[in-house]
């Protein structure tokens, strides 16, 4: 599959927040909230956001102190990280300082634990004015509202939905080099349950099954079993019309 980032409509929306929060008045106002259940995409698109603006990508870790959050940040700026707190602290507002950089803190889920982490990351939007990206699961909007002083300098909040099949059809044509029919499209989109993780998978697939039988155009009748495979759903993948094993895997799936 090709080396490059699809545009859906998650990623436009989000884009769309990114370009509001540059626009915003307040300028400690300068957080925005990305939301949304496992498997939509989260994380590759700040990963590749992160990537093509410069921006700093954190992961949060269930570890995290404030320290340890400050000692990350100033490595992924540069620096060789301080031991002392205070210190970390002053190393990571002066390159900011300098050069407000976007941050952006993956599964924020681990900081909620001890809110001093993300009131530290306050601390040098507020004074550095750089721009921060929190990024968590649906929940992390109801639970980060207990706490003022950070849910007050959100000004925007992004919800990722699953993948439409307009989504999959950009996927799949931004990705493979294939023809596809819509009913693939359709098929991608319904077993997939538009989860852009089980979606790279299916593409993945159809992509090996494509070339190894040399077909430039696929349609769902080549594809008879699934084509996605969650643990959860106890289902198989696999199966091509035409080779061998692939009716016995399409009556499994059935």
């Amino acid at each position: 599959m090709k080396k490059v980032f699809a545009i859906t409509s998650n990623a436009k929306r989000f884009l769309g927040g990114m370009t509001a929060l540059e626009k915003r008045g307040a300028r400690e106002a300068c957080w925005l909230s990305l939301n949304g259940p496992a498997g939509l995409g989260k994380s590759l698109l700040v990963q590749w956001y992160a990537g093509k603006n410069d921006g700093v990508y954190l992961r949060a870790k269930t570890t995290w102190t404030s320290r340890s959050a400050l000692a990350e940040l100033v490595t992924e700026l540069g620096s060789s990280p301080a031991r002392r707190q205070d210190e970390l602290f002053a190393q990571a507002l002066g390159t900011l300082g300098r050069d407000p950089r976007l941050v952006i803190i993956d599964e924020v889920e681990h900081c909620l634990h001890d809110i001093k982490v993300l009131e530290t990351f306050r601390d040098l939007s507020d004074l550095c004015e750089c721009p921060i990206v929190i990024v968590g699961m649906e929940a992390v909007k109801t639970k980060i509202q207990r706490y003022e002083q950070i849910s007050s300098r959100i000004t925007q909040v992004v919800d990722f939905l699953p993948a439409s099949l307009e989504d999959v059809r950009i996927m799949a044509e931004t990705l493979t080099e294939l023809r596809y029919a819509d009913d693939l499209i359709a098929k991608i989109q319904s077993e997939s349950e538009g989860r852009y993780r089980l979606i790279m998978d299916a593409l993945a697939e159809v992509e090996r099954t494509a070339k190894r039988n040399g077909w430039a155009e696929v349609n769902a009748s080549q594809f008879p079993a699934r084509l996605t495979h969650d643990w959860r759903l106890r289902t198989r993948r696999g199966g091509v019309k035409g080779e061998p094993g692939s009716k016995a895997l399409a009556e499994g799936a059935a």
